[in-house]
């Protein structure tokens, strides 16, 4: 298998892995928790490159943590949740940039940990992705029922004898499974739009979830496999082309959708029959 061959499967798993954990980020809304995790994720991936050990298990232990602390933090106020979160985002990054920049005679790219570098993949990679992506259908098939109901009612959630902190725990692992193996294909930075993207298409077209579970998929799928086409073809930069068709796909997707809502809205007025006059009053008065 050739160099181009491993990044096409690489992006192709990763976009359906991708769109399957998405719908259950959006329908949480955790899109920003989602992009804190990601930048927090990165000082560990970094220390895993420094300290010469593999990047999942760098990625994944640093990751707990960052789960932790995010579960810790969601259990305050809104408002003071958005700055610490924010504080989060900013600080992990920069503390990732400060162990490469005090790193002397690393080697590795920073790119190479922001943006990814998916023709680079190996076989082990692929297998990394394949195990993350089993994960998330058992996440999904065994608990997906209570992962709904606590997304659109978490007081009665709680009320009905659940535990919410087992299954936030379950899932913000999951995504954070997800954030680890995306890295070396589309970097710490970019791989939010793999786990928001498929979904926020998907969720234009219908509100239904399993449908949106399908178009979600699909979404992720396609966006890797022309991402890594025109990537090619170009010879640009795989991970931010990838990106950049899930973007188009969203923006067509957003505005067809807005046409269409448009032309139903005008189709039925015009079907509406006109006021007749009011009640009691005759052609002939």
């Amino acid at each position: 298998m050739t160099a181009v061959d491993r990044a096409l499967v690489e992006a192709v798993l990763l976009g359906v892995v991708g769109g399957l954990i998405s719908v259950q980020i959006v329908l949480r809304r955790l899109p920003f928790f989602t992009l804190a995790m990601t930048h927090a994720t990165f000082p560990g991936v970094v220390l895993a490159a420094v300290a010469g050990i593999g990047l999942y298990a760098g990625g994944a232990l640093f990751g707990v943590l960052v789960v932790l602390g995010v579960l810790a933090l969601s259990r305050r106020p809104a408002q003071a949740t958005s700055t610490a979160i924010g504080i989060v985002l900013s600080a992990g990054f920069a503390f990732g940039v400060v162990l490469l920049s005090a790193r002397d005679g690393f080697s590795k790219d920073l790119t190479a940990y922001t943006v990814g570098q998916i023709l680079t993949v190996g076989t082990g990679d692929l297998i990394a992705v394949t195990v993350v992506g089993v994960l998330v259908a058992a996440l999904l098939l065994v608990t997906g029922r209570q992962l709904t109901f606590r997304a659109f009612d978490p007081d009665g959630y709680a009320a009905a004898g659940y535990r919410p902190a087992a299954i936030d725990l379950a899932l913000l692992l999951t995504v954070e499974a997800v954030i680890v193996v995306a890295v070396p294909a589309v970097g710490a930075i970019l791989s939010v739009a793999v786990l928001v993207g498929p979904a926020a298409i998907a969720r234009l077209w219908t509100h239904n979830i399993p449908a949106m579970t399908v178009i979600a998929v699909a979404a992720g799928a396609l966006s890797g496999l022309i991402g890594v086409q025109i990537s090619t073809h170009y010879d640009v930069a795989a991970g931010g082309t990838i990106i950049m068709v899930i973007g188009t796909l969203f923006a067509l997707s957003f505005a067809t959708t807005m046409a269409w809502n448009a032309l139903a809205t005008r189709y039925r007025r015009s079907r509406q029959p006109a006021p007749g006059p009011p009640s009691g009053v005759t052609a002939a008065q």
